[in-house]
């Protein structure tokens, strides 16, 4: 009977200080010095990829493994979120140890709240839909703040499909934009162009997307809203009768081609249009009509929304021709890059 007293004994101290040491060495792991700075957690969705390579490749030596391969999976400094939940990456240098939590999120889970940063645009793929101001063809330089802002992340399939003289508003027959327009076999709408890329097929595999109007909607005049236009239905332009209600159909057709896809409006850039070339049809609609149009349908599909006007405001002087605007609307190449560091750093 004492030895087995005395073998419980034994047994009975073994297990707990098995148990401490295996504590203690995940508190180790947790406590040692940090590798790599602002690297405590990550978040990502399920089958969204997350590239550390340009935050790691500095570290020669430096190793990482994922702590739960059934939640995400690692392949050349590459996360690729696999199914919900929460893991860690243990980062080993030498004999040192860092570890980084990794939370995974549903399918369209971080809504809007993602970040701009080389980690998770890297590799994306990215188009733009505007005006005069976002379309690079227009411009002697080449380059706009879409290209700038792709260019400085890494994405890849950039397609400008911005077009000079457009609206977002539909051309619907009556409308201010048909007077001028109907003749005009050149001219279209932000309506028509993405529906246009759809039939092509050219939106299924896009991750992100800049929608950029209102500079010439705001010339034209069209309603704000009308009743009918929050009705979406892809073979009909009958709801685009309106800013929102084009805006809408613009919208859920980028949705109906990819659900994942991240949406950014951008309001429009500062611009003296309206006082350098007055609208010939009025002005009941102000810029900051058009603007808040904007705010309020982001606002109502959960998307990314960017005002820049205020900000670029400090930088336009139409009648001193300052270098970062060409004219009363249209940005200089300087402009651009400004804009395009606003946007990043914004976020």
């Amino acid at each position: 009977m004492k030895k087995i007293l005395l073998l419980l004994l034994v047994l009975f101290i073994h297990f707990p200080l098995y148990g401490c040491s295996n504590d203690e060495t995940n508190k180790e792991i947790e406590n040692t010095e940090i590798i790599v700075e602002n690297l405590n957690s990550i978040d990502i969705e399920v089958d969204e990829t997350y590239n550390m390579k340009f935050t790691l490749s500095k570290y020669e030596g430096l190793k990482v493994s994922v702590l739960d391969s059934n939640i995400v999976n690692i392949d050349s400094n590459v996360l690729i979120g696999v199914s919900i939940g929460e893991t860690g990456l243990l980062l080993k240098l030498g004999d040192k140890e860092q570890k980084v939590k990794v939370s995974v999120h549903e399918k369209g889970g971080l809504s809007s709240t993602f970040s701009f940063d080389k980690e998770r645009l890297a590799g994306k793929r990215i188009i733009a839909f505007g005006d005069s101001v976002t379309a690079n063809a227009t411009i002697e330089f080449k380059k706009t703040y879409f290209d700038y802002f792709a260019s400085k992340f890494k994405m890849v399939n950039v397609k400008n499909y911005a077009i000079g003289g457009t609206t977002a508003t539909y051309m619907y027959k009556g409308s201010n934009i048909y007077k001028e327009y109907f003749n005009n076999t050149t001219a279209i709408d932000g309506v028509r162009v993405v529906k246009s890329a759809y039939d092509a097929g050219e939106l299924s595999n896009i991750d992100y997307a800049f929608i950029a109007y209102g500079h010439n909607d705001q010339y034209f005049q069209p309603p704000i809203s009308v009743e009918g236009d929050d009705i979406y239905d892809l073979n009909s332009f009958d709801s685009c009768h309106s800013f929102k209600g084009s805006y809408r159909y613009m919208i859920n057709t980028l949705k109906l081609a990819n659900p994942d896809i991240r949406i950014i409006i951008l309001g429009c850039t500062y611009s003296e249009y309206d006082l350098t070339n007055p609208s010939k049809y009025g002005k009941k609609y102000s810029y900051i009509d058009y603007r808040n149009a904007m705010k309020e349908i982001a606002l109502e599909y959960n998307l990314t929304y960017i005002d820049s006007w205020d900000y670029l405001k400090t930088y336009f002087d139409a009648y001193n021709k300052k270098y970062y605007y060409k004219d009363s609307v249209h940005l200089s190449a300087e402009g651009h890059i400004l804009l395009a560091d606003y946007i990043i750093k914004l976020r």
